[in-house]
């Protein structure tokens, strides 16, 4: 008997935050504020645990993305080891890292650490590089995909956001109660490749989609300042026959934006 999919979210408890489908039609839940990762089977309803608590003595706490690549490998992002996630933000500490879960799902390892905020990752169609959205310094790196493991991160386009190097501190977390400051540190989360190779990425403060094109060259598409419509963009995806519905959504607002895109998304690994 299938469980009702309006019921599948609660099943999981936590706070689901990253979420993927593998290439058994599973949905992979990165779970946020419990360090779980988890498989769902939506014909079932059945969960369980892929891993937990922690990996190598790094605590998983504050999973956050969860990508899988064409072999079945899972791609993990890990955003802080700290409790304390304003800290994390006021200090810019880098204390994320990423870790891989074999195809089997049998054996996990880090493959970068000391990665400041990681967030949303991406693969682009050659899967030569793993891109990493940085949260708190508002930017892109790229990973070269070595085998198993990463090979040393490169800036991928310019800074997204504005935050001064004096911006940082202990106490630098009062700097966020001043909405003007917000959207000037921009604060980067989520992103996807489109399929002529340009990475959307939302800025969750500063109300704004940017895309970085291969050559690294950024350019703002949607804005709104005021947040009377784009609030607070976390994620963002494609759909639809001819990949060019596009869905954002918000860490505030109470719904997902639909709309049509200029250009068709990339398809997501199970669906080339």
């Amino acid at each position: 008997m299938s469980t009702p999919s309006g019921t599948l979210g609660r099943q999981a408890g936590g706070e689901p935050n990253g979420i993927a489908i593998d290439r058994d039609g599973h949905f992979l839940i990165a779970n946020w504020g419990t360090g779980l990762l988890q498989d769902l089977n939506p014909a079932t309803g059945a969960i369980k645990a892929i891993l937990s608590d922690q990996l190598d003595g790094r605590p998983l706490r504050w999973l956050n993305f969860v990508l899988v690549d064409s072999t079945g490998a899972l791609w993990c992002s890990v955003s802080t080891m700290t409790d304390d996630l304003l800290d994390t933000t006021a200090r810019g500490t880098a204390d994320g890292f990423i870790f891989r879960v074999t195809p089997d799902r049998r054996s996990a390892h880090v493959v970068a650490d000391a990665v400041n905020f990681p967030n949303c990752m991406a693969l682009e169609r050659n899967e030569d590089y793993l891109y990493v959205v940085r949260t708190v310094p508002a930017d892109v790196v790229r990973f070269p995909i070595e085998g198993e493991t990463l090979g040393p991160p490169e800036r991928f386009g310019p800074p997204l956001g504005g935050r001064r190097p004096d911006e940082y501190g202990p106490d630098a977390g009062r700097f966020l109660a001043d909405p003007q400051v917000g959207r000037r540190w921009g604060m980067a989360d989520g992103c996807a490749f489109d399929a002529g190779g340009n990475l959307w990425v939302t800025l969750v403060l500063a109300n704004r989609i940017v895309t970085i094109s291969p050559d690294g060259q950024a350019q703002t598409v949607l804005e709104d300042p005021e947040g009377a419509l784009l609030q607070g963009p976390t994620s963002i995806a494609w759909g639809g026959h001819d990949m060019r519905d596009i869905y954002i959504g918000s860490i505030t607002a109470p719904y997902v934006l639909k709309g049509r895109s200029s250009v068709p998304g990339l398809p997501l690994i199970h669906q080339r």
